[in-house]
């Protein structure tokens, strides 16, 4: 199924969820949420956060909440938006796409939230984006990489990367390392998705994909899939998912399979890292931030500050969390504390703070909404820690 069918499936959905008086009882209210009027006249202005607060990806709600707090009590230190106080809405969704479709009505009629950020996973995000775009709402899904996600309409962006760009820098490093290869691949509209567009890439510089299989996001046994994988005697293993799965990926190879060889894969949380283990060493990412490596004059000050205040090393999911609010409250001081006002800043601003990458500014493409030039990095598994990889 592809993203825009989810998106035609989500406008289903949203119908049925008209009928919901309360979604408090399906466990969809907001962990903060309160009366839209009284926050308006306390003088504060929310933005919405739909994440997984619980279920399988409630490791990258924590890593996001991180982020996102840390960057309110920063934006409100420095004077807020436009004289008022930012606020967070959160709306914990699991990232489940029938979860996001359901909450996002309550969202866009909530007149203090001014702008949305979330969620995890791209298929999640899409389902809600419909209903942002209709009550002109600026639906910000600072983690979706997808490339087709911003297809709904004009008030659809992300500033992460799209899956092409990154598909294209994880093939030219497997590339450097293996000529024939196995590949597993995420069973959902993403995975299939980046699994196309790592294909196209390896082969055109000649790679040979000697097996390749999908694979449940909650399988709990993988060996059927992977004894042929290993089996193919490829060079290397690529698996293109998350992060829990990606451990369950490598795990299964190390443990119980007994490879050897090189593995790609898996993501820059501390959730692989402890489940993966020593199985991790060498494992190589493509990923957008090294808090050890970035030269970048506010990224060592973002660092610094969230080290202070959670005692961990922030990774990619945390920055992007972080920079997704600095990026709204600077949209929103630059051109109104309003919905209105977001949607123009996107729409004018050329000088975002970049935090990923090199660091700089940043604007965005008008025609994709995604950012024009933030670029992917290379991450290592090194002493138990991902670390800023040169490709050698």
């Amino acid at each position: 199924m592809t993203l825009a069918s989810i998106t035609k499936r989500a406008l289903v959905v949203l119908t049925a969820a008209g009928v919901l008086s309360s979604l408090t009882a399906c466990g969809l209210n907001g962990d903060n949420a309160g009366n839209s009027s009284a926050a308006q006249q306390s003088g504060t202005v929310n933005i919405g956060v739909i994440y997984p607060k619980t279920g399988q990806y409630a490791e990258y709600g924590k890593l996001f909440k991180q982020g996102f707090d840390l960057a309110v009590a920063q934006v409100n230190k420095d004077g807020g938006v436009q004289g008022k106080k930012l606020g967070l809405k959160y709306y914990d969704t699991q990232s489940d796409a029938k979860q996001d479709a359901a909450v996002a009505p309550k969202i866009a009629s909530d007149q203090s939230i001014i702008a949305v950020v979330g969620d995890y996973a791209s298929p999640a995000s899409s389902a809600a984006s419909p209903t942002f775009q209709q009550a002109g709402l600026v639906h910000y899904g600072f983690n979706n990489s997808a490339s087709t996600f911003t297809d709904t309409g004009d008030h659809v962006w992300t500033p992460q990367i799209g899956q092409d760009v990154y598909q294209k820098a994880n093939a030219d490093i497997v590339t450097k390392h293996a000529k024939k290869i196995s590949v597993v691949y995420l069973e959902n509209d993403w995975g299939k998705q980046a699994y196309q567009y790592f294909k196209e890439e390896a082969e055109k510089q000649g790679v040979d994909i000697v097996y390749e299989s999908s694979y449940l996001a909650d399988s709990t046994d993988l060996s059927p899939i992977l004894i042929p994988a290993r089996d193919a005697k490829p060079e290397a293993i690529v698996d293109i998912g998350y992060g829990p799965d990606g451990a369950l990926v490598l795990n299964t190879l190390r443990d119980k399979l007994g490879y050897t060889g090189e593995f790609f894969g898996g993501q820059e949380t501390e959730e692989f890292l402890s489940l993966a283990g020593k199985n991790a060493e060498g494992t190589i990412i493509t990923g957008s931030f090294s808090a050890e490596g970035t030269k970048d004059k506010k990224a060592q000050q973002f660092v610094k500050a969230f080290k202070a205040k959670y005692g961990t090393t922030p990774g990619n999911f945390e920055v992007t969390a972080y920079q997704a609010i600095i990026d709204l409250s600077y949209a929103a001081n630059k051109e109104g504390a309003t919905r209105e006002g977001i949607q123009k800043g996107l729409q004018t601003i050329t000088d975002f703070p970049l935090y990923q990458g090199d660091g700089g500014t940043f604007k965005f493409n008008q025609k994709t909404r995604r950012a024009d030039n933030i670029k992917p990095i290379l991450l290592i598994v090194k002493n138990g820690k991902f670390v800023q990889y040169n490709g050698d």
